[in-house]
């Protein structure tokens, strides 16, 4: 638990606060200085604040003592934050948010909010934090509350909309909830990309990257044994590195240190010095074939790896079958032995993999944040008289 509040510590509790805008959104969120943080507040924030132009976001960091528990202490949310605010976004927490939105509601009862969902708790892996806690009723029931005081959730993917919207239906037949479900429409942003590091792999070498933590366990682990297989037949032209992961759990070894190169995370401005630092030629982003994944993950690693020109050997699940056609701008795998063809085809054939940057490319410049459905019912919520 100590490791867990440590890793979502804050690193503000007193925003600073800009100038006046039309519209301000605060955006109450853990580890802001990572690139989960960046992803989990910035960008989801962004599906709200393109309905104004004349706009402005608060960041404003939870307190240590919060976590995902259910013995969690208030938020600390001052009457000059709720004074400058216009609607609030929540983090993922499973605590009861009722209580801190009806006594905001009470002193100013225009702001609004939102709850951003990130993963599928129906379906929680063991491997993940408070795994067990999600199997209890109490915790299930208190994230649906949370779901009904709020205006909007916000989720990764379509698939997950569905599948909370179904299980609700299912659970609560007779309650209408008038929560509106938004789709989070990722949103790379190149400046942040920019960085005068690079290593170039050399000609006739593999140099793959795999980005993930030890509570992705079972997805890393999902393809180990092709990685260690694939390292030992290639040893002199294959290299694979890893970030966030060294490759063990629960004091068991499942992928060897010479194996692999291990880079530990890093804040979010030394991210992407990092990725040019050890230079790949491909970005391996491994996933069972699960409905926790498929309701779950978002694409954002595809988005930026598309968007720096390198490679990407993804999963067959609903998030990235939407975006990437495989032997087009990218490439799909439906099982463990279609990592190795893939890895092996890139030694063989480069030319191939060579060929689909350039669609990857367009693919991630095209990806635009502002679909017009959302938009529409977002106006409706924040502008009562809108299409009357």
């Amino acid at each position: 638990m100590k490791k867990f509040i440590q890793y979502i510590k804050a690193i503000s509790e007193e925003p600073i606060i800009p100038k006046k805008a039309k519209l301000t959104t605060t955006i109450l969120m853990p580890q802001l200085d990572t690139t989960e943080g960046i992803y989990r507040s910035l960008l989801p924030s962004y599906v709200i604040n393109n309905i104004e132009k004349d706009l402005r976001m608060l960041i404003a960091g939870l307190s240590a003592n919060m976590n995902i528990s259910n013995n969690d202490k208030d938020f600390h949310i001052s009457k000059e934050l709720m004074e400058e605010t216009d609607h609030f976004v929540f983090p993922f927490v499973s605590f009861p948010l009722r209580p801190v939105v009806e006594k905001i509601r009470e002193y100013k009862p225009s702001i609004k909010f939102s709850y951003y969902i990130d993963a599928n708790y129906y379906l929680m892996p063991d491997a993940y934090p408070f795994a067990k806690q999600y199997k209890l009723a109490k915790m299930i029931e208190s994230i649906e509350d949370n779901i009904e005081v709020v205006d909007q959730v916000i989720t990764t993917n379509d698939f997950m909309n569905e599948y909370i919207i179904a299980k609700l239906k299912e659970k609560y037949p007779d309650k209408t909830f008038g929560t509106l479900f938004l789709r989070q429409r990722l949103f790379i942003m190149p400046e942040l990309m920019k960085t005068e590091y690079a290593n170039e792999p050399k000609k006739g070498t593999i140099r793959a990257l795999i980005i993930g933590d030890q509570y992705q366990f079972s997805d890393m682990n999902y393809i180990a044994g092709v990685l260690k297989d694939f390292k030992c037949k290639y040893k002199d032209v294959f290299e694979l590195h890893i970030i966030g992961w060294d490759g063990r759990r629960n004091d068991k070894t499942y992928l060897p240190k010479e194996d692999f190169t291990y880079h530990e995370r890093v804040p979010y401005p030394k991210y992407f010095e990092l990725i040019k630092h050890i230079g790949p030629n491909v970005l391996i982003i491994p996933a069972n074939k699960n409905k926790f994944n498929d309701t779950t993950k978002n694409i954002v690693k595809y988005l930026e790896f598309a968007h720096m020109n390198i490679t990407v050997i993804g999963p067959f699940i609903e998030p990235y079958k939407e975006l990437i056609t495989s032997n087009k701008n990218g490439f799909l795998c439906e099982d463990k032995e279609s990592y190795a063809f893939q890895l092996e085809t890139m030694l063989t054939e480069p030319a191939k993999y060579e060929g689909t940057l350039g669609l990857a490319y367009a693919t991630a410049v095209d990806y635009n944040i502002a679909e017009s459905g959302n938009m529409d019912k977002l106006k409706k919520i924040y502008f009562p008289d809108y299409a009357k």
